[in-house]
């Protein structure tokens, strides 16, 4: 039995065998993490085109709005047409330098949600 033993645990052919399988296991390693990279880039470039989408949105609505109402302030004939479109008008800016500030913020808990790749 020892003879069979070294012959067979000692040959060169098993461990060219066991190095064929380890390069073969290196290779499928890399090729999955390889993937699980690609995947995530692009699962990054559609949140952020989601994100872009969902501001857009959020911004014409918040014009029409906006329009709506200074539309029917200014019908209204009112002295104080002016104050109310006027303070209308300093809202949206703020609204539109919060959306602004929050864009980065929003696009970045995107980013680490989908960035998080299991395997």
């Amino acid at each position: 039995w020892g003879h069979f033993l070294s012959v067979y645990f000692f040959s060169p052919m098993s461990k060219t065998g066991s190095v064929k399988q380890l390069l073969d296991a290196e290779k499928k390693a890399s090729e999955i993490v390889e993937n699980a990279r690609k995947e995530r880039v692009r699962k990054l470039k559609q949140a952020k085109i989601d994100a872009e989408a969902e501001i857009q949105k959020f911004r014409s609505k918040r014009e029409a709005a906006f329009q709506t109402f200074k539309n029917e302030a200014g019908s209204t004939g009112d002295e104080g047409t002016a104050q109310v479109i006027a303070n209308a008008e300093k809202e949206i800016a703020h609204i539109q330098k919060t959306g602004a500030n929050r864009k980065d913020q929003v696009s970045q808990t995107l980013v680490d949600i989908v960035s998080r790749v299991q395997l």
